[in-house]
């Protein structure tokens, strides 16, 4: 069924496909300045219950002037599903041995891709990605974006390829973590999704300028376009080299110094570790949601002798806002799961030591509502960094037993129940899986880790992060969803090149959300410290972030060089850019760049080094920086 031809490059038109009987399709389409809004009702026009597994559309004859070989796509899990941000349309994505295909020399590294996760649709990984794929041409300016405008019901994948020479576009609403979604009858399902032009295909920095203009008129009252932890900073206890190493005393000697040393430090946040299970079995898996049902038992008496309410009114009386991780998973040798084992999904396809809980089951929802009575309302924290939550809610897997809600719309029902035992001022940060900046997920949460643990010393980790940055940070939607790379800190793992590495990207992304580490143990004079109170000092967490002379068609893992914002890092003074200049190599190299790459006039400017404490005046920029080296400007607009 034909439901619009549409002026975008030389496509031909959409097919909407809704075949089961007793079904009701209607549609409507919009224009807009550069594409279209395509609203879909469907409806269960008969007198039961009936399945529906999900909804397709096709855009299909797309031709972008070029040969059909170099048609490609970009969505930003590719960063983390191949090491590669754009592949071939013919790509044999499908195939779960796809890292053999070497048709296209795809780098593809398994090390942070699950089993089961990488062969799926595109957008369907359970890593929250941007909702939206784009199609174009390797020697074209010009491609189309199909992106999300509402998550309330479905999820959109998509499938890509050619036909007859011309290039195909697949859109699938579907339902996550079920297999087929029960419509009640006269119940009505709602879909809602943009296609329309990229102006600028070739530029990361520009791709989904026109979709994103279009979303933020549909995205709800988001609690991640709020001030909360936009210039303030989290210290939690486990980067740095802490871990489950926790106790109420530790943590109140700690409070007491980064109050003094940190004066943008807000919140002290309590992470794994506070269990009994965890005390007893330091080597076994995350333990958080499950620990209630143990009772009085669950909370380990020896680290917190005056239980968690007591910790928590003593981090208010030093001045800070206690907060708290969950996890969502519960270990397989917890009681809960020894007792409850029906209440769990088997997620054993991606791992086997720890479960998620059923959310679909409505006993289970009713344990969840009193673990966060008694984790988050009872014991007095005012702040939730919720880890490994997704799983139940974000799955393309048929995974849930009772099928009359769909994964995101249990999301919503958890969610809500997350903020509403918060007070307003209450921060909630969304941890594994990984998030790849999926802005809906902002109607609730302030902030979303995508960055991996740094500080051990991990050369790659770093790499890994900075890779994924540029997926997640090129759209420009900081503002609605703040991005959140890892903890800062000491960072005693990395040597002191590795050190002022990681600082100035995290600098230079404003993704500044956290703090760790033992600093009462710091003498005052250490010259890593007098860095972190001057990089933290004045936080924008969120500011649109651009990457100069980067070119995201290139295969394989392409560092950026060059990153800039257009502020002065350090202090609300608009007069200045801030460029971070930086060499991932393992050997020297030259990076030079103009004015104009970084959005200014030619001609001679004011250049602050900001950690060499000198100043010049130059017309262009030409660095030789060793292997790991990076160097933080302030250059004068």
């Amino acid at each position: 069924m034909a439901i619009s031809t549409m002026n975008l490059m030389e496509t031909e038109t959409i097919f909407c496909v809704c075949e089961a009987e007793g079904f009701q399709d209607e549609y409507t389409v919009t224009e807009t300045p550069k594409g279209y809004i395509v609203r879909r009702t469907v409806k269960n026009i008969s007198e039961k219950t009936l399945k529906l597994k999900e909804l397709k559309s096709e855009l299909c004859g797309i031709s972008f002037g070029g040969e059909p070989q170099e048609d490609y796509y970009y969505a930003n899990e590719n960063a983390r599903l191949f090491c590669n941000l754009t592949v071939p349309l013919d790509y044999n994505r499908l195939d779960d041995n796809a890292k053999d295909n070497e048709k296209f020399a795809l780098p593809v590294d398994r090390r942070w891709c699950d089993p089961g996760v990488q062969a799926g649709r595109i957008c369907s990984s359970p890593y929250q990605p941007f909702p939206a794929v784009l199609i174009s041409n390797y020697k074209a300016d010009k491609g189309i974006v199909c992106g999300s405008l509402s998550q309330d019901v479905f999820y959109h994948s998509f499938e890509v390829g050619h036909k007859d020479g011309k290039a195909y576009l697949e859109i699938y609403s579907s339902f996550k973590d079920i297999g087929y979604r029960e419509v009640q009858a006269g119940e009505e399902l709602v879909d809602i999704f943009y296609i329309g032009e990229a102006d600028c295909a070739d530029d990361i920095n520009q791709i989904f300028e026109n979709y994103t203009a279009v979303l933020r008129r549909f995205l709800k009252n988001n609690q991640g376009a709020k001030e909360t932890n936009r210039h303030s900073l989290v210290w939690d206890s486990w980067n740095d080299g802490i871990y489950r190493d926790v106790s109420e005393e530790m943590l109140l000697k700690e409070a007491r110094a980064v109050k003094a040393l940190f004066p943008t430090v807000e919140w002290l946040q309590l992470d794994d570790g506070y269990s009994s299970y965890c005390h007893e079995n330091v080597d076994l898996d995350a333990h958080g949601l499950g620990v209630p049902y143990e009772g009085a038992e669950g909370i380990d008496k020896v680290k917190f002798p005056n239980g968690l309410k007591g910790y928590t009114d003593k981090i208010k009386e030093i001045g800070l806002k206690p907060a708290i991780w969950i996890g969502g998973f519960c270990p397989v040798k917890t009681k809960i799961y020894q007792e409850r084992p029906e209440w769990f999904i088997d997620y054993t396809y991606r791992i086997d030591w720890t479960q998620p809980l059923d959310v679909s089951q409505g006993q289970v929802r009713d344990y969840m509502c009193y673990a966060l009575d008694k984790l988050v309302v009872e014991y007095g924290f005012e702040g939730v960094k919720h880890d490994f939550w997704s799983y139940a809610f974000e799955d393309r897997h048929d995974l849930l037993k009772n099928k009359d809600k769909s994964g995101y719309e249990y999301r919503e029902w958890w969610h809500k129940e997350l903020r509403k035992r918060l007070p307003a001022y209450g921060y909630l940060e969304t941890g594994c899986d990984v998030s790849m900046g999926n802005p809906f997920i902002g109607e609730y949460f302030n902030n979303y880790r995508f960055g991996l643990d740094v500080g051990a010393g991990h050369w790659n980790n770093i790499k890994t992060s900075m890779f994924w940055s540029v997926a997640v940070l090129s759209p420009h939607t900081g503002d609605l969803f703040i991005p959140n790379s890892d903890s800062i800190g000491l960072l005693p793992g990395l040597g002191d090149e590795d050190f002022m590495f990681v600082v100035n990207w995290q600098i230079i992304t404003r993704t500044l959300v956290e703090i760790s580490g033992r600093f009462s143990r710091v003498d005052e004079n250490n010259p890593r410290l007098k860095i972190l109170q001057r990089a933290v000092q004045y936080l924008n967490n969120g500011e649109n972030v651009y990457f100069a002379k980067y070119d995201y068609r290139q295969k394989g893992v392409t560092l950026p060089e060059i990153i800039y914002i257009d502020s002065a890092f350090d202090c609300k003074d608009t007069g200045y850019k801030t460029v971070a200049v930086f060499n991932s190599a393992e050997e020297m190299k030259e990076i030079r760049f103009t004015p104009a790459d970084i959005g200014l006039t030619d001609g001679e400017r004011e250049v602050e080094y900001v950690w060499e404490n000198k100043r010049e005046v130059l017309d262009s920029f030409e660095f030789m920086l060793k292997p790991h080296q990076s160097i933080l400007l302030k250059i004068k607009k």
